[in-house]
């Protein structure tokens, strides 16, 4: 959402697997209503395997990534075909977590995009009223502005 804030955040959460994680919630849904849009996350320590995908539909089709190296997009109308293709490599030093902290820390580059301070602000925003509406079971309106 370019960095916008939602309007509201709604979660629920359930600990499926105590024996497991005693002292966590290990399954977590959280909804998220934008003024146009609307997002849902889905968290777990649950699953069976690692999942690192996302799904993101528009008025005219959708992209749906493939674990970290591919893209499933689908465009046009009712006969339009998905396309699968290879995801856009990063580049360096974007490509290598520890490259990039070094590349922050040492060399002094500005974080910016998803790694950005403002960016980070909304994402902590997002996940304390996640826990607030877990915990109290109602969704929580998030102010307008900061």
């Amino acid at each position: 959402m370019d960095g916008q804030r939602p309007q509201t955040v709604t979660a629920v959460t359930q600990q499926l697997k105590p024996d497991v994680y005693p002292q966590v919630d290990d399954e977590a849904t959280i909804i998220l209503t934008y003024p146009k849009a609307q997002a849902s996350v889905q968290a777990s320590w649950n699953w069976p395997f690692s999942r690192k995908d996302m799904e993101v539909y528009g008025q005219k089709g959708y992209v749906i990534t493939v674990q970290r190296d591919d893209i499933r997009l689908r465009r046009g109308g009712d006969d339009a075909r998905e396309e699968q293709s290879a995801a856009k490599p990063l580049s360096a030093p974007n490509d290598n977590p520890l490259s990039y902290l070094r590349a922050v820390i040492v060399d002094g580059a500005k974080p910016d995009g998803l790694s950005s301070l403002e960016t980070n602000v909304t994402v902590m925003e997002i996940l304390d009223a996640a826990r607030r509406s877990a915990a109290s079971g109602k969704t929580i309106h998030l102010p307008v502005s900061r």
